[in-house]
C-alpha cells in the first residue's frame, strides 16, 4: 500500500526468544533505517558519478559484509562494525603466521576493545547493548555481534584525582578535539598520550609521520600540576598514569580470556590502533603471554579487516528440544533445512548469488533448568549422542564442571557465508642493513634508558632487534621493552617475543 515507507519486522531481524529485546531491536532498526537508506543511496550515486565500479559492501557487526541493499533494510546490523572489522583482520593476519588462538586488542583515543579468537574464529553473541554503562541500562539488541569487551582507556583518557585524592585514568576522554594537551588545540587535562610524550616514548616531531608536531611543553605543564597534587615527580606521575591505564586494559583482556574459561598464557596478543603497540609488551607481561603481534598498518587495521571479510549472515531460531527425546535428530535436520532456505532467500533479496553459500551449523545447549547456554558445533549427521558428549566437554571447559542432568537445545544457529575475493597476502622484502635513525632517553620504569629509534619501513623480513627499542611509523609507535626481542616476519608483521623467548 505504501511502498516508500520503510517497514521493520522483528522476525526478519531475529527469531531468538526474549520479546522485550526483540522489540527494542526492531524499534532501533526502524529509527535508523530512513537515515541509513538515504545515506547509502547518496553514497551509491556519488560512487557511480565518479565511475567507481565493482561490488559495494558494508561491514556488519557479525564479522561479515552485506550489500548496500541489505544494509538499507537492516541497518541495525552495522552496530560496532568498525571495531569488528579489526577483529576479522586480526584473525586473518594471525592465520598467515599459523596462529589460530589469540586475543585482538584495539586501543584508540577513547577505548580499548578486546576480543577472543579461538580456532581462527571470533565468538558471536546476541546480548549487545547501546549506551550501557555503570549507571544506565542501555538499549538491548538481539543481533549477532562479535564478542568485544571494552574499557574506557585510550590515548585521550584523562588522568585526574577523585574527591579522596585517588588517581584515576578514564573513562573521560579528551577525544580528538581538543585532544590531549600536547596537540596544542586547547586541551587542558593530562592524558595518556601526554604521558607517553613526557616519558620519551613519542617523538614530538614524528607524530602522525610529522604532520602533527606535538607540544612537549604543554604536556609537561599539565603533568606538573598533577604531580604537584600527588607530591611526586613529573616522570613518576606520567609512569603511574601509563601503569594505571595498562591495568584497566589488562582487566579487559581477562574478561575475554579467563572469564571465558581460557588461559591467556596459551594465547598470542595481536594489537592495533594508535595506542595498541605502545601498551602491548607491558600487557603481555602482566598476562603471562609470550608473543605480541603488531601487523602492518596497525593504526588503520580495521580497513584491512574489511577487505578480508566475506558476505554472510547469521540466523538464530529458538526451538526448545530435549536431546534425549525420540525424533530429536529428525527435528534438528528439519529446522536447519528451513533455516538454510531462509538464508538463501535473504541473500537473494540483498542481491547476492546464494548458490555459492556455505553453511555452518551450531546449537546453543544447556542442562535442563539452567539459564545460560553453551554453543556446540553440529556434526555432519546431527547425532544427538555426539552432540551431548560435545556439550559436556564444552560446558566443563567453560564452567569447570559437568552434570548428569538431561541436555536440551535452546537455539539453532546457521551461518551462511559467500566467499569474496581478497587482496594478495602482503610479503615484506628481505631486510638489508638497517640502523637506528637516532637515540633518545626513554623511561620504561623509574630510570631513563638510552634507546635506539627505528623506522618501521626500513625493517624488512628477517630483521631482528633486542630491546629496548622504539619502532616508529606514521600511525603508531611500537615499544620493545628491555629483555624483549623483536623479529620481522615474511608478512611484515612485527613479532615481539616477550622475555626474548622464541
Amino acid at each position: 500500500v505504501l511502498p516508500d515507507v520503510p517497514v521493520t519486522l522483528s522476525h526478519e531481524l531475529t527469531r531468538e526468544w526474549r520479546e522485550y529485546e526483540r522489540c527494542s531491536t526492531a524499534v532501533l532498526n526502524a529509527y535508523v533505517q530512513p537515515l541509513m537508506s538515504t545515506y547509502l543511496a547518496g553514497l551509491d550515486d556519488a560512487l557511480s558519478a565518479r565511475r567507481i565500479q565493482g561490488p559495494r559492501h558494508v561491514m556488519q557487526s557479525n564479522g561479515r559484509v552485506t550489500t548496500f541493499v541489505g544494509a538499507a533494510r537492516h541497518p541495525i546490523t552495522l552496530v560496532e562494525s568498525g571495531p569488528v572489522a579489526g577483529v576479522i583482520g586480526a584473525a586473518t593476519a594471525a592465520a598467515a603466521l599459523g596462529i589460530s588462538d589469540l586475543i585482538s586488542l584495539d586501543i584508540g583515543g577513547t577505548t580499548a576493545k578486546a576480543s577472543l579468537i579461538r580456532a581462527g574464529r571470533p565468538a558471536l553473541h546476541t546480548d549487545y547493548y547501546i549506551e550501557r554503562d555503570r549507571v544506565r541500562s542501555g538499549y538491548p539488541l538481539k543481533i549477532p555481534t562479535v564478542d568485544i569487551v571494552e574499557a574506557g582507556a585510550g590515548g585521550g583518557s584523562i588522568a585526574r584525582l577523585d574527591a579522596g585524592g585517588r588517581l584515576l585514568v578514564g573513562p573521560q576522554s579528551a577525544g580528538a578535539d581538543p585532544g590531549p594537551a600536547c596537540y596544542g588545540r586547547g586541551g587542558a587535562d593530562p592524558t595518556v598520550t601526554d604521558a607517553f610524550l613526557v616519558t620519551g616514548v613519542l617523538d614530538p616531531q614524528y607524530f602522525l609521520g610529522g604532520t602533527l608536531p606535538l607540544r612537549a611543553e604543554a604536556a609537561l605543564e599539565v603533568y606538573e600540576r598533577l604531580a604537584h597534587s600527588l607530591r611526586a615527580s613529573v616522570e613518576e606521575t606520567a609512569l603511574g598514569v601509563i601503569r594505571l591505564a595498562t591495568t584497566n586494559m589488562a582487566n579487559t583482556l581477562r574478561l575475554v580470556s579467563v572469564h571465558r574459561g581460557h588461559d591467556p598464557r596459551d594465547l598470542a596478543l595481536l594489537v592495533m590502533g594508535g595506542g595498541g603497540p605502545m601498551h602491548a609488551s607491558v600487557l603481555a607481561r602482566e598476562m603471562g603471554m609470550r608473543l605480541v603481534i603488531v601487523p602492518p598498518r596497525a593504526g588503520v587495521f580495521s580497513a584491512f579487516g574489511m577487505l578480508h571479510a566475506d558476505i554472510g549472515l547469521d540466523l538464530i531460531r529458538t526451538r526448545l528440544l530435549r536431546l534425549g527425546d525420540s525424533g530429536a535428530r529428525t527435528t534438528i535436520t528439519t529446522v536447519f533445512d528451513e533455516m538454510a532456505a531462509d538464508a538463501r532467500d535473504a541473500l537473494a533479496a540483498s542481491g547476492v548469488d546464494e548458490r555459492g553459500a556455505v553453511f555452518s551449523l551450531s546449537l546453543d545447549m544447556r542442562y535442563k533448568g539452567q539459564e545460560h547456554t553453551v554453543e556446540v558445533g553440529v556434526p555432519p549427521d546431527g547425532d544427538p549422542a555426539v552432540l551431548t558428549a560435545q556439550f559436556h566437554k564444552a560446558h566443563e571447559r567453560r564452567y569447570t564442571f559437568r552434570l548428569a542432568d538431561p541436555v536440551e537445545v535452546v537455539n539453532f544457529r546457521l551461518a551462511a557465508v559467500v566467499a569474496q575475493s581478497r587482496p594478495a597476502p602482503a610479503r615484506a622484502q628481505p631486510s638489508a642493513a638497517f640502523e637506528p635513525v637516532g637515540y633518545r632517553s626513554v623511561r620504561f620504569a623509574s630510570a631513563a634508558v638510552r634507546t635506539p629509534i627505528f623506522r618501521r619501513d626500513v625493517l624488512g623480513a628477517g630483521a631482528a632487534i633486542d630491546g629496548p627499542a622504539i619502532v616508529e611509523e606514521a600511525a603508531t609507535t611500537t615499544v620493545v621493552l628491555p629483555g624483549d626481542r623483536l623479529a620481522v616476519d615474511a608478512s611484515g608483521s612485527l613479532l615481539i617475543h616477550v622475555g626474548g623467548d622464541q
